[in-house]
């Protein structure tokens, strides 16, 4: 039985989750929200988040919001899953590392900056910060390529977890700030974008979006 629903807004930190779903084969229920600042405001949908924002995962009466905090959830609960790496794994603190830091060392960085560079007001920060932001991501990208020059993933077991929450990060680098990826870090990008899992999670985004385009 689908005990899982997964509110979505296609392009956000929702693929995460989605993605991670994909790979694992958990059934779940997609609840597709185009941005509608009405919506996300409204006293119904901040019933299921007070931060009025996606992605939030409902199972049974349990609610929990954050794309990180809901995969690690998804892993425990819809496990086991060797897409989780445990402390018996010798990289298992590296693995750890590259979970969170593609959100909290890059994401929130390029977020900041993409916004401000698009003259969206509540992203304005001074260009020094926005200078600043960009520096962090050019150096997370670069320790990803020093980790990357024995190995196809951040584990060297292989695929996991900590890949699908930094290859939303790429995706979401490429399109924001375009760092131009080269080397190591750019033939990771391309095995992460060709993994099924993922095409499947974009496709559903595309022909949802296409609808709402259409209607």
């Amino acid at each position: 039985a689908v005990t899982l629903a997964l509110y979505h807004r296609p392009g956000t930190r929702s693929v995460r989750p989605l993605w991670l779903l994909e790979e694992m084969g958990v059934p779940y229920a997609l609840v597709t929200k185009e941005y509608d600042g009405a919506y996300f405001a409204s006293g119904e949908f901040r019933a299921i988040n007070p931060m009025g924002k996606v992605p939030v995962l409902c199972d049974g009466d349990r609610l929990i919001i954050e794309s990180t905090a809901i995969m690690d959830y998804i892993l425990n609960t819809h496990g086991p899953s060797e897409l989780g790496v445990g402390p018996d794994n010798p990289e298992y603190s590296a693995y750890l590392q590259w979970f969170y830091m593609a959100e909290s060392g890059m994401a929130n960085y390029i977020a900041v900056s993409f916004g401000h560079r698009s003259g969206q007001d509540h992203y304005w920060v001074s260009d020094e910060f926005d200078t600043y932001c960009r520096l962090q991501v050019t150096k997370a990208l670069e320790m990803l390529e020093s980790r990357l020059a024995d190995r196809d993933y951040v584990v060297k077991t292989g695929f996991s977890a900590a890949d699908i929450s930094l290859g939303y990060t790429l995706f979401f680098a490429e399109f924001a700030i375009q760092p131009g990826f080269t080397g190591n870090v750019k033939a990771y990008y391309d095995r992460l974008m060709s993994r099924p899992a993922l095409q499947k999670a974009l496709a559903l985004q595309k022909a949802l979006g296409d609808l709402a385009h259409k209607g």
